[in-house]
């Protein structure tokens, strides 16, 4: 866990999102306020339509705000262009979504590889990161597999994998466990703790599995696009 005396990695302030809605609108988030330091990973819970997918796609910078700031590494995002917004999310945002989207053509490590392709990276370095990272996530031995070839556990290790592949800040993660049984969803959750201490990145993680909020070192609850202020987990 981070020491709470740095700037947060992640600040939402005051963040407000409204949708159109026939003729009127309807409130996603309502002034929403978060901060989340290196090392540290917050759950987010609440029911669905809650607004905890909108708080992550604001938070990636994939959808702006209707009012409020969003700081990422310190940047404060409300100037910065399609151009720029893109390039923070590649190079400080990781995101990890409920299904991994693996390309079926690619093994574990092309996967990983790929994605650094796109950063401009040369191959060999990627190669290396890509290596590295498997083995991280537990899955060395699997790096020429194909998806079809891995279990649901294995895919999402993967995923997340591939998500620390440019070194992000920023680690947002969409219901990681959705489809693992309970002994594939707890070790899911555990890596995703270790992985938010061994690179020092602020984790957000959407759960409906409160059972695995312990791992974590706060808790906020969603609901009708208010959250809660979070509070520590128990552990």
């Amino acid at each position: 866990m981070s020491a709470q005396n740095s700037s947060p990695s992640l600040s939402l302030l005051n963040v407000t999102l409204d949708y159109p809605d026939g003729e009127g609108t309807i409130t996603a988030l309502d002034a929403v306020n978060m901060n989340v330091h290196a090392g540290e990973i917050i759950s987010l819970i609440g029911p669905s339509g809650s607004g905890k997918s909108s708080l992550l796609a604001v938070a990636a910078t994939l959808v702006k705000p209707t009012s409020g700031l969003i700081f990422i590494d310190g940047i404060d995002t409300q100037g910065l262009g399609d151009k720029e917004l893109t390039a923070l999310r590649r190079d400080k945002v990781g995101i990890i979504f409920q299904q991994p989207n693996l390309l079926a053509s690619l093994t574990a490590a092309e996967q990983l590889i790929i994605s650094d392709h796109l950063r401009g990276k040369s191959l060999r370095a990627a190669e290396a990161r890509a290596a590295e990272l498997l083995d991280v996530v537990g899955l060395a031995d699997c790096a020429k597999k194909r998806p079809h070839q891995l279990s649901g556990g294995q895919r999402q290790r993967v995923n997340i994998a591939r998500a620390l592949m440019g070194d992000p800040k920023v680690l947002l993660v969409d219901e990681p466990t959705a489809a693992l049984d309970h002994e594939r969803s707890e070790s899911i959750v555990r890596l995703l703790r270790k992985v938010t201490d061994e690179f020092s990145v602020a984790t957000v993680m959407v759960t409906h599995d409160t059972e695995f909020v312990p791992l974590t070192d706060a808790v906020a609850t969603m609901r009708d696009g208010v959250m809660t202020a979070a509070v520590p987990a128990m552990q």
